[in-house]
């Protein structure tokens, strides 16, 4: 009877931590199809035997950095429950949660790169991990309208599904701005905020 081959070992911390840096910057920058695998493993310093031990390919490589990203992001950022929310907080608790992530973005660039992974993945095929971010992210967002509408301090006189979109495209547009700062998004992070208030000024009851 053969012998059952042994699975691989995890990765070192310090060098999952270079190959997590070297690879979300390169997807960041180019996306999933341009960036150069041989490119993220000499940055990383790791050899092609043992990428191929660990990952089946560059595509399986985007998928942990992604999940490993957005699984700090979502510790770090702690977003409220929206069934908690009310009236008074809503706003509050949002811009509150927009801000901690721009001062998170500033401090771990690899966090930047997720936001820039997020927007260069819109046509990402439904099984890739940034497709499942992208819907929860999406998701999140629409639930959020609806739970200010209830709380009447979100307009109610667009369709939602407009309503949506157009919070979207808005976020969207403010945070491709930030993030193509080459001194980072801490650099346009007073200016930002001047936009997103002028968004909740437009999203306002």
């Amino acid at each position: 009877m053969d012998a059952m081959p042994r699975p691989p070992r995890p990765l070192a911390p310090a060098s999952a931590q270079r190959l997590l840096l070297a690879a979300a910057d390169a997807f960041g920058a180019k996306g999933l199809d341009d960036a150069s695998l041989n490119d993220i493993l000499k940055r990383a310093g790791m050899g092609k035997g043992s990428f191929y031990h660990r990952f089946a390919d560059k595509a399986a490589l985007h998928d942990w950095v992604t999940e490993t990203m957005a699984g700090r992001a979502r510790t770090a950022l702690a977003a409220p429950g929206l069934g908690t929310l009310s009236a008074a907080s809503f706003r509050q608790e949002l811009t509150a949660m927009l801000a901690r992530f721009m001062v998170l973005a500033g401090e771990h660039p690899e966090l930047a790169n997720l936001g820039l992974m997020f927007h260069n993945s819109a046509d990402a095929p439904p099984e890739r991990t940034i497709a499942r971010v992208r819907a929860t992210v999406l998701g999140w967002i629409e639930a959020a309208l609806t739970r200010g509408r209830e709380l009447r301090v979100i307009r109610d006189d667009l369709p939602s599904d407009l309503l949506t979109q157009w919070t979207v495209a808005s976020l969207t547009t403010i945070d491709r701005w930030v993030l193509a700062d080459p001194d980072g998004p801490s650099a346009r992070g007073a200016v930002a905020a001047t936009a997103v208030d002028a968004l909740w000024a437009l999203l306002a009851l």
